[in-house]
């Protein structure tokens, strides 16, 4: 299945949140490499709207140092019971990212759901990656900081946050991806901990102002922004990837959506990675001239579907 169609099958009885418990690795097992801090990736500490800072990783572009230039910035979120080293320890991220002239992020969103918690109010983790983050990045980094340069992706709990980056701050990002994303998790009815703690009890003003599908139908989206999402066919996740679809489909939005063989695990999310990275190389060269890299470069190539 592919962009702007949505099967009809219906809701799976199994509540999302105990299905990500079981699927998604605990942090140990999904940090089992060091990530250096090298001239091109950096660990830094990140303050904000927390109690304490939180890492980081930054990914910069090849000829960073030697250059002048000002970047594009991709914010790359991680998924439940992940962490910000996640995606350079279980992808292939600085490899696809080697010819790009762009900065990537990696934030460290804890289990918060990427929203401002409605148990705890000192854990304001969206303000702390939709706001605080990127203006950490641009302060510390030469970055490009209108919306046509700013993208943000994730995968699972991550695609649940980016895309609600994206309809809830239009004016900051032009792009969204998310991956194998767990997007009606504010409808979740399960008694899992971190769903509770993130966005309060069922039919709560919480829950309502945190549903992607609410945000989907009601936002005002810029011209230009796309939408890219997709579930493996085998992903316990692929009924509420559909049901997202339709609601997109309901608005004159731009969005695309892949359903292909695959479950939740990093393969799929590493082989879907260069896909979405093929987009954010698309919009990198409709920037305008003075903001893009002055040396010819070779065209896109083809996306995989």
């Amino acid at each position: 299945m592919s962009a702007r169609r949505a099967s009809r099958t219906p809701r799976l009885a199994i509540h999302l949140l105990a299905a990500l418990a079981i699927a998604l690795p605990r942090g140990a097992d999904a940090q089992a490499a060091p990530v250096p801090d090298t001239a091109r990736v950096r660990i830094v500490s990140i303050p904000g709207s927390l109690p304490q800072p939180r890492n980081a990783v930054v990914v910069l572009p090849a000829g960073y140092h030697q250059s002048s230039r000002r970047y594009p910035v991709l914010y790359l979120l991680h998924g439940h019971d992940g962490g910000h080293r996640n995606w350079m320890e279980r992808t292939n991220l600085l490899a696809y990212t080697a010819h790009l002239p762009l900065i990537v992020v990696l934030p460290d969103g804890g289990n918060s759901w990427y929203t401002n918690s409605a148990a705890r109010p000192d854990e304001k983790f969206e303000d702390y990656v939709a706001k605080d983050i990127p203006a950490y990045v641009d302060q510390n980094y030469r970055t490009l900081t209108f919306r046509e340069a700013r993208y943000v992706a994730g995968l699972s709990m991550g695609g649940y946050g980016a895309m609600k980056m994206a309809l809830k701050y239009p004016g900051r990002f032009s792009l969204a991806g998310s991956f194998s994303g767990a997007l009606t998790a504010a409808g979740d009815t399960s008694s899992f901990r971190t769903i509770v703690e993130a966005f309060g009890p069922p039919g709560s003003a919480s829950r309502a102002e945190n549903d992607l599908l609410a945000m989907a139908r009601d936002a005002k989206i810029p011209e230009g922004t796309l939408f890219y999402f997709d579930s493996g066919s085998a992903d316990f996740v692929l009924p509420s990837n559909r049901e997202f679809a339709r609601a997109m489909a309901a608005r004159p939005l731009v969005y695309e959506y892949h359903e292909v063989p695959g479950a939740h695990s990093w393969e799929f999310w590493n082989r879907r990675l260069p896909v979405f990275l093929a987009l954010v190389e698309e919009r990198i060269a409709r920037l305008p001239a003075a903001e893009r890299d002055p040396a010819p470069r070779p065209s896109p190539t083809r996306r995989p579907r």
